[in-house]
Formats: structure tokens, C-alpha cells, sequence
């Protein structure tokens, strides 16, 4: 056997054991959602009898669909909104070379380094101005515009070549001709491979809502979620039932992953190749 098949071999055996060490968590979840109540405690990994009824008893004893909806519904118009501010930014900021439009970006991501939380207060303090608290407006409204998205977009944009732009401007194309026809179809998987990582983050944001969502009709599935582990606190929570309520919510993140994958990885490729 040659030195190159060994090291292939080790290669693989290592993302193996990684990909198990990352899957284990979840796996696990999946096991303790079908399991009997009485066997949380026994250490057995493995349940005695399969209770597949707890997913259903999700929908049944839980506001769990409310809370998906919400999560889903806001989450995608977060993401419209942030994505169609970020594409015209990032022309912008690719396209103009004043030193003021340099200057302003280099601001923009210096506020990036500010914690979050620091922007807490004033952005409450702003939407309890306008009645905006307690309102999933308020939120899209406080979430309407993502640095990270501008960054990121600004950083692909820059990537496409530039006799394509020439051209196109030869050919009597405008800026929003060269946006629509040149900018978003070189840079779609960027595009995909943000989408997804813009739903992840407001999917899974907590910190933020938690502190203006007050009202249940309003409240999204992180903040669910842990009403439903504070409200069966200690040894008689039903385990089973809120791992089968965290599996659920991880449906959403999994068939977007599924649909945007070859394209983030397309993405991924060539930001490595022209680095």
C-alpha cells in the first residue's frame, strides 16, 4: 500500500470521527424524544419501546406550530430586507473609490465590532418611542439592515472580473443593469450561502426577542423552547417532549441546508481559489 492511500485513509477516518463527535448530539436528542419518561434516568442509551407519539403530542400539548411560524415567517423577511440592502450597499462600496465612501465603510465595520448587546438599549428605547415593543414589526424593523451581509457581499462583489463590468458598460449597461445582470448571477452562491446564514442567525435568535417579545402569540421558537424547559423545571420535566420539540425546530434549518448546500459549497470553492 502506497504512503499517498495511507495518509487518504487517515484523512478520511479523521473526518469520520469528527463528523460521528458532531452528529452524536443530535442523535442522542432524537433517541431521548422516543423515549418512555420512566427510562430518562436508567442510562441506557437505547429505548426499550419507540414513543414516535411525542412528536405528535408537540402540536397537540404545545403551541410549538405558532412559535415555528413566527420564527419562519420573520426569518424570511428578514432575510429579503437584508439581502436587497446589502446587494445595493456593496455595489456601493465595490464600485465607488471616493475616499469618502472608503471611509464610510471602514466606519460601518468598525460598529461591527461592537458588541450586540451594547445596541440593546437604544434600540429599545427607539422602538417603545414609535409603540413598536412587543411586535414582530419591531423586530423585523431593529434587524432591517446586517453590516456582517454588506461585508460579506462587498467582499464577493469584488471577485467579478473586471472585463465582465467593461463590457457591460460598453454594451450601455446602467448600474442597475449591471447589478441584476452582472453583480447577482456571478456572486448567486454567495448570495445562497448567505441566505442561509442570515436565516440561522434570525432563526436562532434569542437574546434580542426575549427582551422586546412578551405577548405568547408573538413569540418565536428559541423563546418557546425555553418556556417549555422553565415551565417543567426539575426531575419531572417531560424530557422526552422537549427533545422532541428541539428536533422539530431544527427542521427548517435542515431543508434550507439541504436545498442551499451544493451552491454554499460552490461559494466556499472559489473564495478559496482566489484568495
Amino acid at each position: 500500500m502506497s504512503l499517498a492511500k495511507v495518509k487518504t485513509g487517515i484523512r478520511y477516518a479523521m473526518l469520520a470521527l469528527i463528523s460521528a463527535l458532531m452528529v452524536f448530539p443530535f442523535i442522542w436528542m432524537f433517541l431521548i424524544s422516543i423515549k418512555p419518561k420512566n427510562e430518562i434516568y436508567s442510562g441506557s442509551i437505547l429505548p426499550s419501546a419507540f414513543h414516535f407519539e411525542n412528536y405528535l403530542r408537540v402540536f397537540t400539548d404545545t403551541k410549538m406550530l405558532l412559535y415555528l411560524w413566527n420564527s419562519i415567517y420573520v426569518s424570511l423577511i428578514i432575510i429579503a430586507f437584508q439581502i436587497i440592502t446589502a446587494i445595493f450597499a456593496a455595489y456601493v462600496f465595490t464600485t465607488m473609490r471616493k475616499k469618502w465612501v472608503q471611509f464610510c465603510f471602514v466606519l460601518i465595520l468598525a460598529t461591527y465590532m461592537l458588541p450586540s448587546a451594547v445596541t440593546y438599549i437604544p434600540s429599545f428605547i427607539l422602538l417603545s418611542k414609535v409603540n413598536l415593543l412587543d411586535s414582530h414589526k419591531g423586530y423585523i424593523l431593529s434587524e432591517f439592515i446586517s453590516i456582517f451581509a454588506i461585508f460579506f457581499l462587498r467582499q464577493s462583489f469584488v471577485q467579478v472580473p473586471k472585463d465582465v463590468i467593461h463590457a457591460a458598460k460598453l454594451d450601455g449597461a446602467g448600474h442597475l443593469r449591471l447589478i441584476f445582470t452582472v453583480y447577482i448571477p456571478y456572486c448567486k452562491n454567495a448570495i445562497a450561502s448567505l441566505v442561509l446564514i442570515t436565516f440561522i442567525y434570525s432563526y436562532n435568535n434569542y437574546m434580542w426577542p426575549s427582551l422586546l417579545i412578551k405577548s405568547e402569540e408573538n413569540m418565536f421558537v428559541t423563546i418557546g423552547l425555553r418556556r417549555l424547559f422553565m415551565s417543567q423545571a426539575g426531575y419531572g420535566m417531560d424530557f422526552p417532549l422537549a427533545m422532541a420539540a428541539c428536533a422539530i425546530s431544527l427542521l427548517p434549518m435542515l431543508i434550507l441546508l439541504a436545498i442551499a448546500s451544493k451552491r454554499i459549497i460552490h461559494s466556499m470553492a472559489n473564495l478559496y481559489v482566489n484568495k
